[in-house]
């Protein structure tokens, strides 16, 4: 896929769930995949708990259109604090955030993407495996 697939999908995506996006100005707009753990009127509709937000998946379009997985620090053993990139056999960028924080909330989105965007990742040099930033 390309760029242009790319937000040609998250735009397919985004018309099917429009409850699921959200907008972060100047940062884009975002497509859960999963809940956050302060999204208590959502929880409360499929019955989980707060406590259960250990990982959030997203799509992040700002141009290009990433996947983005952060992570509570307790769901991402072994792997360690920080933040991690590849570029996908699908030809999406994959970002790997695992965060100090025991849930995921949606501050903690917000940190995560801003932190992301102000270190310039720069997709032809990434290879298909994880790497650290």
């Amino acid at each position: 896929m390309n760029e242009k697939q790319h937000i040609e999908d998250f735009a397919a995506r985004a018309g099917a769930d429009p409850d699921s996006v959200r907008t972060l100005g100047s940062l884009g707009r975002y497509l859960l995949v999963n809940p956050m753990s302060d999204e208590v009127a959502l929880l409360a509709r499929l019955g989980i708990e707060a406590s259960t937000c250990v990982k959030v998946d997203l799509y992040w379009e700002h141009g290009d259109v990433w996947f983005v997985q952060i992570q509570a620090e307790t769901y991402a053993t072994p792997r360690s604090l920080g933040i991690y990139a590849r570029l996908a056999p699908s030809g999406y960028v994959n970002v790997v955030v695992v965060a100090p924080e025991r849930v995921i909330s949606s501050d903690v989105v917000t940190r995560v993407l801003r932190d992301v965007a102000h270190r310039s990742l720069r997709a032809d040099r990434l290879r298909d495996i994880l790497q650290p930033l």
